[in-house]
């Protein structure tokens, strides 16, 4: 819509681990073992689940990221895990994910072992 891609206020931003949980969630993703470990997600992303760095969460609420929406008087919280590094590290991982599944291969978050290979969906 040309309405909403001119006002500066309309969208959000997805937290990165909600974009990786979607991510096994559309690839139908099946453990093989009875608890499924992510490795280095916190390191690579900024984020993971029960490993909050502070009380007060991932983010600060007054956060105002640099460009349109500072120059608009907005705020963007979730834009706090934005820099560069943590984005490459998201996309190797969920690039990652969609060629080997949960292996470590090329920036995956598998634990240990590099599986190369395809996914196997569940049955």
């Amino acid at each position: 819509n040309v309405l909403l891609d001119a006002d500066i206020a309309s969208g959000a931003i997805r937290e990165p681990i909600l974009k990786v949980l979607g991510l096994m969630r559309s690839m139908d993703f099946v453990s093989r073992s009875p608890v499924t470990v992510l490795s280095g997600v916190m390191a690579d992303i900024g984020q993971m689940a029960h490993e909050f760095t502070s009380v007060f969460s991932f983010f600060l609420p007054e956060h105002k990221p640099y460009g349109r929406v500072a120059d608009a008087a907005l705020v963007s919280p979730e834009a706090t895990l934005l820099d560069m590094p943590k984005v490459v590290g998201l996309m190797n991982g969920l690039t990652s994910m969609v060629k080997y599944g949960l292996s470590s291969c090329e920036g995956g978050w598998g634990h240990r072992y590099c599986r190369e290979g395809v996914y196997n969906t569940s049955p």
